[in-house]
Formats: structure tokens, sequence, C-alpha cells
């Protein structure tokens, strides 16, 4: 490939990348929403299934649209279809909550909901688009700093959302609550429509697509693939534990919210703060990751360990000091993207990327019902042993990592 369409490329994809990280800050299913659905309802078990869609929807698909996606020649149409109907989404729940306020709070929940579920599962579908397109378009020397980029230019124009999120919660807004939030809602769709122009900039080679297998025989075939990839496996096995951390991330907000009382307008001030974290990490996160993307997934392990027992003991501080946690939940965030995303492409055979992103995804989907755990040791117990049973865990994921990686270097 031309070293100007390379470029191209890349670009394109950091346009899309960029644009896609603002919409999702701006209607963020970790803070932004939980914020929403606890003004309306008083329920953890509503906050727990925002996360719980999120991932279930947005990953366990994953596994048949690479069996429907793998086939065919070029993948773009999937993720074409995929951004435009959550556009849609969210102009849809946005006009609604704009139109109709507070006075039919069933109907919009029900509607934020069902949108949710519609957005993860197209969300999945792109997922395995964008993975094989990503692989085709991108050389594997410029892989990891892709990402890294990605995610540093996105969190970067995050970082302005939240200081926007700031402005738009705050009382000196023009709407009030809901529509304040309705206000976020078109702005997340807003940036998702610019973001698809990215992809009309990248020239996807045709490939030569894989016959498609009968359900039949897909499904062994993937068991297949698990006996003989050891690699995959303990891959697997380590995506599975991070996903005990991202079940207590949207309880950050809802804890200081009822543990301290913080005031609405902070949450964009922790929204930036998250995006800091990121955006100031991705530099060493591409360096790293360049060299050993294990590395980078052990140092993200650590990071969920000690950000939980932080988030315990800050409350006596100041609320501006809460901003550490979001600091180190982003960064370990961006650590997650950049480690796994670069170790998948790793292993990966080329002919065989949207079906070992569909089995990640499934993996990830079993994290699913987490957050619904984290909701009952919290309504069981309380929210401090929730974060630290969720350290401990990680703390295991650390120790048993390091020791798979020390053998590897042994071996």
């Amino acid at each position: 490939m031309a070293d100007d369409q390379q470029k191209r490329n890349f670009n394109g994809g950091l346009v899309h990348g960029t644009f896609l990280s603002a919409s999702i800050r701006l209607a963020d299913v970790d803070l932004i929403l939980p914020a929403f659905v606890s003004s309306i309802a008083d329920s953890k078990f509503l906050i727990a299934l925002l996360p719980s869609i999120y991932l279930s929807a947005g990953n366990l698909p994953q596994t048949l649209f690479a069996n429907f996606v793998e086939p065919h020649s070029k993948k773009k149409p999937f993720l074409f279809f995929a951004i435009y109907t959550r556009v849609l989404l969210w102009f849809i729940i946005g006009i609604t909550v704009m139109v109709f306020g507070m006075s039919m709070p069933i109907m919009i929940l029900s509607l934020l909901f069902a949108s949710l579920l519609i957005y993860s599962m197209t969300g999945s579908l792109g997922g395995v688009a964008y993975t094989d397109i990503i692989g085709k378009t991108i050389e594997r020397t410029s892989r990891a700093k892709f990402y890294a980029t990605k995610q540093a230019l996105g969190s970067l124009l995050a970082f302005a959302s939240g200081f926007l999120v700031r402005y738009i919660l705050s009382d000196s807004f023009f709407y009030a609550f809901p529509r304040n939030y309705a206000v976020l809602f078109l702005l997340s769709a807003l940036a998702l429509l610019i973001g698809v122009t990215g992809f009309y900039m990248i020239k996807e080679p045709t490939s030569v697509g894989a016959k498609r297998t009968r359900f039949k025989h897909y499904f062994p075939g993937i068991l297949q693939i698990l006996r003989q990839d050891r690699e995959l496996r303990v891959f697997l096995l380590v995506r599975i534990l991070a996903g005990f951390h991202i079940m207590i991330i949207p309880y950050y907000i809802v804890f200081f919210k009822e543990e301290v009382g913080i005031a609405s307008g902070l949450i964009g001030i922790y929204l930036a703060a998250r995006v800091v974290g990121g955006a100031l990490s991705n530099l060493a996160w591409m360096r790293i990751a360049a060299n050993d993307a294990n590395l980078v997934i052990l140092i993200c392990l650590f990071m969920a360990a000690v950000t939980p027992l932080i988030a315990v003991f800050i409350t006596p501080l100041n609320p501006l000091y809460f901003s550490i946690v979001f600091i180190l939940a982003g960064s370990g965030m961006n650590a997650r993207q950049v480690g796994f995303n670069t170790q998948l492409l790793e292993l990966a055979p080329a002919e065989k990327r949207p079906t070992y992103r569909g089995i990640m995804g499934t993996a990830i989907a079993l994290t699913a019902p987490l957050p619904f755990l984290a909701g009952a040791i919290i309504e069981m117990f309380s929210f401090q042993a929730a974060f630290f049973f969720t350290a401990v865990l990680m703390f295991v994921g650390v120790i048993g990592l390091g020791i798979a990686m020390l053998k590897n270097h042994f071996a």
C-alpha cells in the first residue's frame, strides 16, 4: 500500500476515533447515564442494568456477527450501518426527552434502555468489521501507535467535552433537568455523525472472503481454536478478570453522590479528569505496547486494583480531590484499550481477525452480569465492601499475569 494512502488510512481512523470518543463521553455509560437514571429512579438494579446491557449486547453477538461478516471482501458497509443507526438512536432519545421532559418517566427510561440495547448491538457488529478494517489498512508496525494516538486525540476532545458537560449540567445552563441531558444526547449524536467522515477517508483493500461456515460447524471450529491456541486462552482469561473492575466503575459517581452529596456540576469535572488520566498516559501505553502489549495489560490490572481503594479513603477530603479516582480510572481504561486491542491483532491470523474479535467479544460479554454482583454487594453490605472485593480480585490478576509473563520470558 502506498505511503500516502497508508497515511490517509491512519488519519481517517484517527478522525473517527477522536469524535467517537467525544460522542461516548457526552453520553457516558459510567457517568452521564447513571447520573441521569439515578435522578429519575432510586434503583441500584437500573444502574447495574446500564453497563450490563452495554457489555452483553455490545460483545456477546460478535461471535455470530463474525461468521456473517468474515466472508465479505469489504467490511465498511457493516461499519457504516452501525454508525448511522447509533446516530439515529441518540437523536431520537434526545428529541424525546426534550419534548416530553419528565411528564412520562417510565417511557423515557424504557426508551433509554431499549436504545442502549440496540446501540450496543450495532456497536457489536461495527466492532467486528472495524477490527478487520484496521488490520487491513494500518501496517503492523503502526498499530500500537495508532491505538495510542487515537486514544490521546480522543481524550483531548473528550476533555473539552467534560467542561461542556459541566456547563450543561450546571444551574446556569438554559435548560434544567432533564432537558439538559437531552442536549448531551443530541450532541453525542452530532459528534458521532462527524466522526463517520473518517471512514470515508479510508481505502479498504478488497480481500478474499472466507467461505461462510455453517453454524453447526462454526462453533465447534471456535472450540478447536481455543483448544489449539494457548496464548488466546490466557488472553481471554485475563480479559474476563479485567471485567471485574469494569463492574465497579459506574458506582463511583453514585458512591460520591450518596456518601458526600456532590453537586451535579462536578460530574463534568470528573469526566474531564478521567479524560486527562487517559490522555496523559497514552504516550506511555503506546511505547510499552509496541514492545510488549502484555505489560500494558499488567499495569492496567494494577491500576484497577488501587483505584477502588483510593475511592474508599479519599471521601473525607474536598470533593475536587475525588478527581484522582477518575484520573486513575481513565488511565487504566485507556491502558486496557491499547493493551488488549494491540495484543489481539498480534494473536489473530489475518484471515481470522473477525472470528478472534468475536471470541474476545463473547468473553467480555461474560462479565455483563458483574455490575449486578457489585450492586448486590452494595445493597447487602456497602459500597466499601464492593470496592475492597474488586481490589482483591485485581491484585490476584496482577500476580497471575506477572507469573505467566515471567514463565514466558524464561521459557
